[in-house]
C-alpha cells in the first residue's frame, strides 16, 4: 500500500489519536504516513488551537520514535489566507515539518467548504473563477510544498456554466513553474461531487505540465486511512504517470508506481 500524506487527528476535526491513526495504518499495511492537522489563522472550529503548537509537535515526535513498522512524517494542511501570509509563514517556520499542503478552504469570509448555504444566490461562474484564482496564489507563496483537494470549488456538485480546461492549464502552468506537488485527494470520492480532487481531466492536464503527484486520503477517522488508494494509483498509472512524491524535512523523495 502506497504512503497516505493527508489524515487528521483529534488535534484538528479528526477523531482519533496519533497512535489510533499509526495503528489503523499498520493494519491496513500502509509503511508510510503524514499527519496534517489543520492551521488556520482564520478562527474556524475544524483547525487546532495555535496554542498546542508545543503540544503537537511532541506528540508527533514521540509517535515517531515510538513506531518500528511506519514511516511518520509531520505535516501540516495550512489554509490560504491572503491577508495573513506573512503571519503564516512565521507560524510555520516554527515547527519542524516534514512537509506542508496550501488548501483554500475560504473566500473572505466565506467557509464554503462546509457552509453550504452560502452557495444560494451567488454567482457560480465567479466563484470558480475567484477559488482557483486563490489556488494559483497558493503555489505563488512559496509557502507550501503540496497543493490540497486543487479542485475544492466541485464538492457540493455545483458547476460552472464554462468548460474548466483553461482555467486547468493556467493552473498546471504555474504549479509548474513554482515547484509545487499536487495531491490525489481520495475522499472526493465520498463527497456530492463523487470523484477523486483534481478531477481526470484536471489530472491530464497536470501531467502534460509535468506536475508531480502525491497520495492523501483526507482521514479523519482511522477507517478512512488509504482510501481507494489503489484505485488512484491505477487512475495515476493510465495518465502516465510513474512515480509520487513523499517528503523528508521539506526534501521530495520519488517513490515508483
Amino acid at each position: 500500500m502506497y504512503p497516505d500524506y493527508h489524515m487528521h487527528t483529534n488535534f484538528s476535526d479528526g477523531h482519533h489519536t496519533h497512535d489510533e491513526m499509526v495503528y489503523a495504518a499498520e493494519a491496513s499495511g500502509i509503511y508510510e504516513i503524514g499527519f496534517t492537522d489543520h492551521i488556520s489563522l482564520k478562527p474556524i472550529g475544524w483547525a487546532m488551537d495555535l496554542g498546542r503548537v508545543p503540544e503537537l509537535i511532541d506528540t508527533v515526535n514521540r509517535t515517531q520514535h515510538k513506531s518500528n513498522s511506519v514511516t511518520i512524517r509531520f505535516g501540516a494542511e495550512v489554509d490560504y489566507i491572503p491577508n495573513l501570509v506573512n503571519e503564516t509563514r512565521s507560524v510555520l517556520k516554527s515547527i519542524p515539518l516534514d512537509y506542508t499542503i496550501g488548501s483554500v478552504h475560504f473566500i473572505d469570509d466565506w467557509n464554503f467548504d462546509t457552509d453550504i448555504n452560502g452557495y444560494q444566490g451567488i454567482d457560480i461562474d465567479d466563484f470558480y473563477r475567484t477559488y482557483f484564482k486563490l489556488v494559483g496564489e497558493v503555489a505563488q507563496t512559496g509557502m507550501f510544498d503540496i497543493i490540497g483537494h486543487a479542485d475544492l470549488a466541485k464538492k457540493f456538485a455545483v458547476y460552472p456554466t464554462f468548460k474548466l480546461q483553461k482555467v486547468y492549464e493556467r493552473c498546471a502552468q504555474i504549479f509548474s513553474d513554482c515547484g509545487v506537488v499536487v495531491e490525489l485527494n481520495t475522499s472526493g470520492k465520498n463527497k456530492p461531487c463523487a470523484e477523486f480532487y483534481p478531477s481526470v481531466d484536471f489530472l491530464e492536464i497536470l501531467h502534460h505540465y509535468r506536475v508531480p503527484i502525491t497520495l492523501g486520503s483526507d482521514a479523519h477517522v482511522e477507517q478512512n486511512i488509504g482510501q481507494y488508494f489503489d484505485e488512484a494509483v491505477n487512475l495515476l498509472k493510465s495518465l502516465g504517470y510513474k512515480e509520487i512524491i513523499t517528503f523528508s524535512q521539506r526534501k521530495r523523495i520519488p517513490i515508483n508506481i
